[in-house]
């Protein structure tokens, strides 16, 4: 087993960021999480007329909402039917993951009682990341299950229904299907230090306005005391959306009011908080793991999986036996 040092000190250096992440498609999944190699699920931002005046009720058409199966583990799934419909040798990348799992990582430095754990296979010279459960997560989503709790969570996906058409030029319909199954992906090629990464990340819209031009937009919403500045931040900056637009709500769940904010400008905002984080230790804490995880995994084999696991301490890394319950790499993919 070996172990990567979590010290805040070791990444707290300049770092030159992430490059402008560049995409290379996109995907669509459907109400029953089917995959679709198109943008049939791509919807567009369609701005009220007054951010000031707004009254959208989230609970609106809740009885009836399709819901995703939360402990279903879709692992990396989509993202490897994308490639195989691709051709991956123009991909150039050292690293395949989802963005979830990036995000997740780039946070760990300022949310270290956030236990994480993930598979790593390298495939012809490329290393697959994919995220697994760890008991903290499953033990999460079971408390989320409860009756209001879980309405709650589904409040994201109906404000996204009150400012998205399926065209640019289309009204929203917010008495659509209440569902939180059908997803639209971008899939992005960026670089960290000397690692070359692919990844997919789920994205809620796009915006033809300026001042950024054609672009993708975040939507949330919160309470007026709760922001979440680091996740958005990351989130948003690792598949080179410009712009969040935030609803502000009460506990009822009406929002009355709409809120711009820029994702370069997020960082400049938690300066003004207690307990700043910083861009550059959790760029650096990805950089180093990553040269960790090369230095570690060096059979290419796709039946053979490294684990990575982090509980509050150091983040250990461990071979384990072939063809593992970790193995995630389908034989449709690799012997494609």
């Amino acid at each position: 087993m070996a172990r990567f040092n979590t010290d805040i000190g070791r990444f707290d250096y300049p770092n030159s960021g992430l490059n402008r992440p560049e995409e290379l498609g996109c995907f669509s999944l459907d109400i029953n999480r089917e995959f679709h190699d198109d943008t049939s699920q791509r919807k567009y931002f369609i701005k009220p007329s007054n951010y000031d005046n707004v009254s959208f009720d989230l609970t609106r058409g809740y009885e009836g909402m399709v819901k995703r199966d939360e402990f279903k583990d879709e692992q990396i799934d989509h993202l490897l039917k994308w490639i195989n419909n691709h051709e991956l040798g123009n991909m150039q990348t050292h690293v395949i993951c989802r963005r979830g799992l990036l995000n997740r990582l780039m946070r760990t430095m300022y949310a270290k009682k956030d236990d994480w754990k993930f598979a790593v296979s390298l495939h012809k010279g490329t290393y697959y990341l994919c995220e697994c459960p760890t008991d903290q997560s499953l033990a999460k989503i079971k408390h989320m299950m409860g009756e209001k709790d879980e309405e709650m969570c589904g409040w994201g996906y109906k404000f996204e229904q009150y400012l998205t058409a399926s065209s640019a030029d289309s009204d929203p319909t917010p008495d659509l299907q209440y569902n939180n199954c059908e997803t639209f992906y971008t899939v992005v090629k960026a670089t960290i230090g000397s690692h070359t990464l692919v990844y997919s990340g789920e994205v809620d819209a796009v915006s033809t306005d300026e001042p950024f031009g054609e672009h993708y937009v975040e939507f949330k919403t919160i309470t007026h005391s709760a922001y979440k500045l680091r996740n958005w931040w990351t989130q948003s900056v690792l598949v080179g959306v410009p712009e969040i637009v935030c609803g502000l709500r009460d506990d009822a769940g009406i929002v009355t009011k709409l809120q711009t904010y820029t994702t370069q400008d997020l960082p400049t905002m938690a300066s003004d908080i207690p307990a700043p984080w910083k861009p550059n230790v959790c760029f650096n804490f990805l950089d180093k793991l990553l040269d960790f995880i090369k230095s570690n995994v060096t059979i290419d084999d796709p039946r053979l999986v490294h684990l990575l696991e982090f509980s509050g301490r150091d983040a250990t890394c461990t071979r384990l036996p072939m063809d593992s319950e970790y193995a995630f790499l389908h034989k449709w993919y690799t012997h494609n």
